[in-house]
Order: C-alpha cells, then sequence, then structure tokens
C-alpha cells in the first residue's frame, strides 16, 4: 500500500453531558502495539468522544475499530452502521467482551451488525496486528466477505461459514506490548482531569465464578506486566493527570508478592500528588497475607474489599465459587476497624438456588461480620459468562428484565441513542414479587448504613440489644408506619416497578419516544434520588431514625437519633462546625462503635468540615442547578463524588474520620474542570 493505513480505534461513551470516563487504556495498548509492529505504515487516533468520531469521518479512515461493551453497545451500532453507509470501503472492527463467545453467539452477532467485518475475540493487540499485517501484504483493504486469510483470534463470515480459529495467549507476550502511557500515546487524555486513569499490571483470572466475564477458560492465565515499567506508569500518569480517582483493571490485585510493591508506589504517588486521591481496585478474591499488607499501605486511598456475594454454601458451589473461611473475614474487618481501615464487600442477589431467606441469612452475616459498607445488587447478565448462556438460563429458569443504564444515552445526528442492562428478575427459587422486596430493603441498607446516616444506631442496637442491623430495616417495610415514611417507601417501590422492561425493544421504543423528558429530568440511579430526598429532608430522616429506635425501650438509641442527625449534612443546614453536648450514656454506647471514642470521655461533641470541603459542596450543588431541582443536583453529586455526606466528629481529641474525606477530596480541581465542559478526545 502506498500510503499510510488511517486507523481510527475507539472505546466510546455517552458524552452528551459532563461526567467522569477513563482513560482509553484496552485501544492504547492495540494503537501502540500497531506502532511498534508497523513504524511507517500506520497513521492511528484514538476516540473517547461519539461526536469528534463522526466529525473526523472526512478524514476517510480505512479501518475503525470500536471496542464493545454493555455500556456503549448501541452507540456502537449506531456508529459503525453510519460509516459502513457514508464510507462504505472502510473495514469496521469490534473487539471487547460484549459478545457470546461460543461460535454460534459469534454467528448471531456478526449477522445482527452485518456492517461488522470482523470481531476480534478476547484480548486485540496481536490479531489486530495481524489483520492489519494480511492487509499491508496485500497492498488493499480486505472486507470479512472477501478474505482468504485465516488469523488466530480474528472472525468473520463467508456467507453462513464463520471463519475463525482461537489463539491461546503465550508465556512473555504482554512484555511485547508498549505501555501507551509512557510513549505518551494517551496523554490528551491524562491533561482533561475527566478522564480518570486506568492502569493494569497483569490480566487473566484463575477463578470460574458463573456471572462474571473474567471467569471463562481463555482468559484464566493470569500474565504480568513487568513491575519496572508499572511503577512507571504510575509516576509517569500522577505527573500528568489531574484526576483524583484512579482504576485498576487487575481481576485480582494483591494474589503476587511484587504487589506489594506496587502499593508502595501507589502511596507514594499519592502522598506526593495534589490531584490522586483515591483508588479503585479488584481485590483477589482469596485474600491472600499480601492483600492484609497493601490495605495497609493505601489506607486511606484504597478501601480493601472481600467479596462475599453470599454466605450460603449452596449457591456458592452452584456459582463455582469459593470463599475464605468467615471466622478470616471476620478477623480482617474487625483488625481493620481497629487500625481505622474500612473493609466492604459485595452481596449479589437472585443467585441461582438463592432463596429471600438464605439472601436475607447472608445479609445479616455481613452486617455481623461489620463491614463499613457493601455494594448490593441484582446480577446483569454478561454475555460470554456461564450465568448468561441458554442452559444456565433453563436449569435454574433465570428470568430477565431490561433497564436503561443511568447516564448512557445521548441525541447523535438527532437520534436518540441509549443504553441498557439485562439483569435477573426471578428464579426457580426467588419470585419477581420477592425481587422486590430484596430491592427495597437494598436501598435501606445503603441509605441508612452505606450512607452512613444511621450506622451509629444500627450498630448500637445490634451490641446492645443483639438485633441484626437487617432486622431493624425490615421493621420498616411492615404496615403501620408513619403515613410520611409509609408514603416514601411506597414511591420507591412503585418507581422501582417502572424501571423495568420485557425486552430490549420495548425499552429502545420507550426511550425513543420519551428521550427529551428523560434528557430534562435526568433518569437517576434510584438509590441515589431517594437518598437525596432524604438529605433534603431532615424530617423525614428522623422519622426513619425514630421508627428503628422506637422498637427498643432504650434512652441511648433515642439520643443515637440525635446524634446520627447531627452527623449528616443536611443540604440546607450545612454550616463549618458544631458542638453538641451528649449524655455520658451516649459517649459510652459510641465507644462501643467507633474505636477512636473513649468510654470515660469528653461528653461534648465537636462536627466539623473543613471550610474547602464546604466550599466544595456550594460548587458541585451550583454546577447541578441545585435551585432549578433539588433532588437532582444532590443525586448527580453523590453520584460522581461517592455516598456520603457526613461530619468528621470528635469527643475530646481523636478525630472520628466516617467518609467524608472520601467525598470532599474528589474536588482539589472543581474549578479546573469548567474549562472541560466537553471531553477532549479527538
Amino acid at each position: 500500500m502506498a500510503r499510510k493505513l488511517r486507523i481510527f480505534l475507539a472505546d466510546l461513551v455517552h458524552d452528551y453531558r459532563p461526567n467522569h470516563f477513563c482513560t482509553p487504556l484496552g485501544i492504547g495498548f492495540v494503537a501502540e502495539y500497531l506502532r511498534a509492529a508497523y513504524p511507517d505504515a500506520v497513521d492511528l487516533r484514538l476516540f473517547k468522544s461519539p461526536e469528534r468520531l463522526m466529525a473526523a469521518a472526512d478524514g476517510a479512515p480505512d479501518i475503525v475499530g470500536l471496542s464493545n461493551y454493555s455500556w456503549n453497545y448501541e452507540i456502537n451500532r449506531y456508529i459503525a452502521a453510519k460509516f459502513a453507509a457514508e464510507i462504505p470501503d472502510t473495514v469496521i472492527v469490534q473487539g471487547g467482551p460484549h459478545i457470546r463467545i461460543d461460535q454460534q453467539g459469534i454467528i448471531d452477532h456478526l449477522r445482527d451488525h452485518p456492517w461488522v467485518d470482523y470481531y476480534i475475540m478476547f484480548e486485540g493487540e496481536l490479531p489486530m496486528a495481524s489483520l492489519v499485517g494480511h492487509m499491508l501484504s496485500k497492498g488493499r483493504l480486505v472486507k470479512g466477505r472477501d478474505c482468504d486469510e485465516v488469523m488466530a483470534g480474528v472472525s468473520y463470515l463467508q456467507g453462513d461459514e464463520l471463519i475463525y480459529l482461537p489463539r491461546s495467549s503465550q508465556k512473555g507476550e504482554l512484555t511485547a506490548i508498549p505501555s501507551p502511557y509512557l510513549s505518551g500515546m494517551l496523554d490528551e487524555f491524562l491533561a482533561n482531569p475527566y478522564y480518570l486513569p486506568l492502569l493494569e499490571t497483569n490480566r487473566g483470572c484463575p477463578f470460574a465464578c458463573t456471572f462474571c466475564a473474567w471467569g471463562i477458560s481463555v482468559l484464566n492465565k493470569v500474565r504480568k506486566f513487568e513491575l519496572d515499567r508499572i511503577v512507571a506508569e504510575i509516576d509517569y500518569v500522577a505527573a500528568r493527570s489531574r484526576a483524583s480517582h484512579w482504576y485498576f483493571t487487575d481481576a485480582n490485585f494483591g494474589m503476587f508478592p511484587r504487589d506489594v510493591d506496587i502499593a508502595h508506589a501507589l502511596r507514594k504517588a499519592a502522598d506526593n500528588s495534589s490531584h490522586f486521591q483515591r483508588l479503585s481496585i479488584n481485590w483477589a478474591k482469596n485474600s491472600s497475607k499480601y492483600c492484609t499488607e497493601i490495605q495497609h499501605i493505601l489506607k486511606g486511598v484504597c478501601d480493601p474489599l472481600i467479596a462475599v456475594q453470599s454466605t450460603d454454601p449452596k449457591v456458592l458451589k452452584h456459582i463455582k465459587r469459593d470463599n475464605i473461611r468467615m471466622s478470616t473475614i471476620t478477623d480482617l474487618v474487625e483488625q481493620g476497624r481497629k487500625d481505622g481501615i474500612a473493609m466492604t464487600t459485595d452481596v449479589l442477589a437472585l443467585l441461582p438456588e438463592e432463596t429471600l431467606e438464605s439472601h436475607f441469612t447472608t445479609l445479616r452475616d455481613v452486617f455481623s461480620i461489620g463491614f463499613e459498607s457493601f455494594n448490593v445488587g441484582q446480577i446483569r447478565m454478561l454475555p460470554g459468562s456461564e450465568m448468561e448462556d441458554d442452559e444456565t438460563r433453563a436449569t435454574y429458569d433465570l428470568k430477565t428484565k431490561y433497564r436503561l443504564i443511568a447516564g448512557f444515552y445521548g441525541i447523535y445526528d438527532g437520534q436518540p441513542i441509549c443504553e441498557y442492562e439485562e439483569s435477573i428478575v426471578a428464579t426457580s427459587t426467588m419470585s419477581n414479587d420477592e425481587m422486590y422486596t430484596v430491592r427495597m430493603v437494598h436501598f435501606l441498607a445503603w441509605a441508612l448504613w452505606n450512607s452512613g446516616l444511621g450506622q451509629p444506631l444500627l450498630r448500637y442496637l445490634f451490641r446492645a440489644k443483639n438485633v441484626n442491623p437487617l432486622d431493624s430495616l425490615l421493621a420498616l417495610t411492615r404496615d403501620g408506619l408513619d403515613p410520611t415514611l409509609a408514603q416514601f417507601l411506597a414511591d420507591y417501590k412503585a418507581e422501582a416497578h417502572t424501571e423495568w422492561f420485557e425486552s430490549r425493544e420495548q425499552l429502545l421504543d420507550y426511550f425513543a419516544e420519551n428521550y427529551q423528558t428523560l434528557l430534562d429530568n435526568e433518569y437517576l440511579k434510584l438509590n441515589l434520588k431517594y437518598l437525596a430526598r432524604i438529605l433534603l429532608d431532615p424530617g423525614l430522616a428522623r422519622k426513619i431514625l425514630q421508627t428503628i429506635a422506637s422498637q427498643h425501650d432504650d434512652p441511648v438509641a433515642e439520643e443515637l437519633v440525635d446524634f446520627c442527625l447531627e452527623r449528616i449534612l443536611f443540604i440546607e443546614q450545612r454550616t463549618r462546625a458544631k458542638e453538641i453536648e451528649y449524655s455520658p450514656a451516649l459517649a459510652g454506647a459510641l465507644a462501643q462503635v467507633y474505636p477512636s471514642v473513649a468510654a470515660d470521655g469528653p461528653d461534648k461533641c465537636r462536627f466539623t468540615i473543613t471550610e474547602k470541603q464546604l466550599r466544595a459542596v456550594d460548587q458541585e450543588l451550583d454546577r447541578f442547578e441545585y435551585s432549578e431541582n433539588p433532588v437532582r443536583a444532590v443525586a448527580l453529586a453523590l453520584q460522581n463524588y461517592g455516598d456520603k455526606l457526613v461530619y468528621d466528629f470528635a469527643f475530646g481529641d481523636q478525630i472520628e474520620r466516617t467518609g467524608s474525606e472520601t467525598f470532599f477530596d474528589s474536588f482539589d480541581y472543581a474549578d479546573q474542570l469548567k474549562t472541560y465542559a466537553q471531553p477532549q478526545s479527538n
């Protein structure tokens, strides 16, 4: 070919409205590998923004590569069809995990996307290089229907026949992939604080959890990038990114001794950076001695996660998962609380063979262990996972519905496009009605425990009265509640029912007909929306907490209601600091809950946030037009920056930090964000 191949690689997100996105690390790897393999033969451009990709079509790319995920599946469909119609000679390539991995699944995807010439299965660097190399050797573009080469990892259709040779990963092959960070390939994204850095230290997962696409056999071999390279990338990103939050893509960080060295590099970067404050990682599924050391190294930067999913042995067997011993988990969490380290976990609902009661048992166990917070939710069906295949659906009678993904939509060329998730709503052992019961309990746990609103009261009742927090929450769902509280929960339940659609087509039709209303009113995550309503209504918050406390004839519980309310930063009552005197009995009760509170300490409590924190709240509420729509503004602020709006507090000199620093540290560059109303990808 006489000229360079023009290759556009896109990892698209809906940036129709400002939000936070991740750097396009995956296509960065592919681009850097192509550039190293064919330095004088390719001209590469990376994209995150659909609008910018479409605007660049005048450049008549030879190849368009699209990363295919659940959050960009529909915009990829639209973009691929648009390029195929307007520039029919362009070769369209897809890759990514949102596809069934059996032969029929690949055939079905390619038939349903006739404008896609090739689909690259699993890791993309080497197969994409083979495909590009094939075209360079031919001296012309080669559409899938005209291809005469079998390339490992590259699938395509010729008539009704699938041409596909699976490839196996080889030891040491990751070392041949240059770093897109160290080369400067991703500098434009690092310069934009809307883009949160992604880093990868290893690939593969040795576990086979049926609900996870990582658990497939072709990806179970764990391979590592070189340690020196990883440390250099951490230093490079820290010097250039103004994002406060970073993400690791590893399936199991903390499996290897060298992960301790990586943690030290991250700690150094966070300590020396004026921006980098928080890190999200997928911790090793079976917590190791390295995880314990790492959680101390990264204290305040990353909350350790010990995912349990379920504590029912029968359920765990059906999802091919083994948890570490409960006694070990309890010891780790208890030690974490003593060390001031917030431990968290994951719990899934509607797992195969799980009943309503066994799920409640799992929640009771999680509360008993004492996790600071836990992520609860229904199972999203991920193509490629065992849970999503037809056989598993039939075996466990898995019923699913579809719902819109909040924030993942936009209008492109006047065309409304939205993304959705398919989730389990009933099984052979849990009905759809029971699912809604679970959903309500999950919201109450999230709003009263994870947010911090009721956690002191719930922890006290558990210790003093042996009332598991789950049972305190279940009391809120019974008949005979205060009318205001009953109406609030009825509103939540009614809206939870409206989220779901029977089919993808029904959801897409609804969005097409109602997109302007959804855009104007901002379709919000339900838990965030209703937590926002609580934070805007101290009277409602008091009714919720008093309903819990009134189940017990205990003056301390009643006083704890007042303490919990003072600890929350209610939007209309926000102030820099306040000082409240409590009874010695309350201080003694809190000493059972918070290790830093002395049982015989002073009775006066100081609640504080910094001037910077208070100003940041004002800026964020103003950004989301609080005066026009307070619920929306608070919900979006919580979505972007965390689920806690709480004061730090102290009896005496020891301040108990209860999560507000996680929320507020994200505002270090709030003013700078105004410069980036639209992400600067090109």
